[in-house]
């Protein structure tokens, strides 16, 4: 079956609405959290930093792919077959989330980097962190071009818009294997970087280790890849839940885009969630001490 084909004896199921629910569900947390760490850096410390405008374009990247998604989906994904169009518009988002990914982790790393400042091993944390930010990056890179590629042997792909050069289908599809598990394990190692650099930090026990839960949160969006790539790889057969499972597909890479940017602002927006409680605590304990105030004052004068 030529890519994009459709078996007419086959009705597919249409996952617009749940993939609509999902992506733009997750864009929202994203958005959200994004903003408030952008407001508490401005307004609350000393203005954003490299780490932060990294951010903000992957949010940007983000934004422009969940609305190209959208479009696939409203435009004939399912209940067409695929044109030029359409093909262009899945390559692009698909390139889309490689940058989303590579940049949400490498503003992670840069963030890591400014952390290990004055750290008695910074210098062997930061030729580290930027191996692995340039490892990544390049990974990623290199799954751009091959997106593009066509696939020797397979005229489906012989295509004007694609690049001049192919790559023959099964090492095509394990390199793109190898570059999720590796961006799977550079989640691991950036969420186990802040253990490392507290570790002898002359802190309170518990302080150090709530900084640590805070900065590794990563470790959930490492998590999410994990399962996201064996499911992703465990094969998708040209059923009627084909287009379903392609559609749960999208919302797994979106949820590894936003996760990652959720994770990073937490830690920026925990000493403001710390000043909210304290605040709202001092003020239910000063309106009692006001109301004990209050009936504990004898009245002066009587109603005759």
């Amino acid at each position: 079956m030529l890519l994009g084909s459709r078996n007419p004896d086959i009705y597919y199921v249409n996952p617009e609405k749940e993939l609509n629910a999902g992506i733009w569900a997750l864009y929202a947390g994203a958005t959200a959290f994004l903003a408030l760490r952008v407001w508490t850096k401005i307004f609350r410390r000393h203005g954003l930093w490299y780490d932060d405008y990294i951010l903000l374009v992957s949010w940007a990247i983000l934004t422009a792919n969940d609305i190209m998604i959208s479009v696939e989906y409203a435009t004939g994904y399912v209940t067409h077959t695929w044109d030029d169009r359409m093909h262009i518009l899945i390559n692009i988002t698909s390139c889309g989330t490689l940058l989303g990914q590579s940049l949400t982790k490498t503003a992670f790393a840069v963030t890591l980097l400014k952390l290990t400042r004055g750290f008695a091993h910074w210098k062997t944390c930061h030729i580290v962190l930027w191996f692995c930010i340039i490892s990544m990056c390049s990974f990623n890179l290199v799954k751009v071009f091959i997106q593009w590629a066509k696939v020797c042997d397979d005229h489906s792909y012989d295509d004007w818009y694609r690049l001049d050069f192919c790559m023959y289908k099964a090492p095509r599809n394990k390199f793109k294997e190898a570059g999720n598990y590796y961006n799977m394990v550079m989640d691991f190692v950036f969420a186990a970087f802040p253990w490392a650099i507290t570790y002898n930090l002359d802190m309170k026990r518990k302080e150090k280790i709530g900084l640590c839960v805070t900065l590794s949160l990563g470790m959930i969006v490492a998590i999410t890849t994990a399962i996201r790539t064996e499911w992703k790889f465990d094969g998708n057969g040209k059923d009627e839940w084909y287009f379903w499972r392609n559609a749960m597909s999208n919302i797994w890479y979106s949820s590894e885009i936003t996760g990652t940017i959720m994770v990073q602002c937490i830690p920026v927006l925990r000493p403001l969630v710390q000043e909210i409680h304290t605040s709202l605590r001092s003020k239910r304990l000063g309106s009692t001490i006001d109301e004990v105030a209050l009936e504990n004052v004898e009245p002066r004068y009587h109603a005759v």
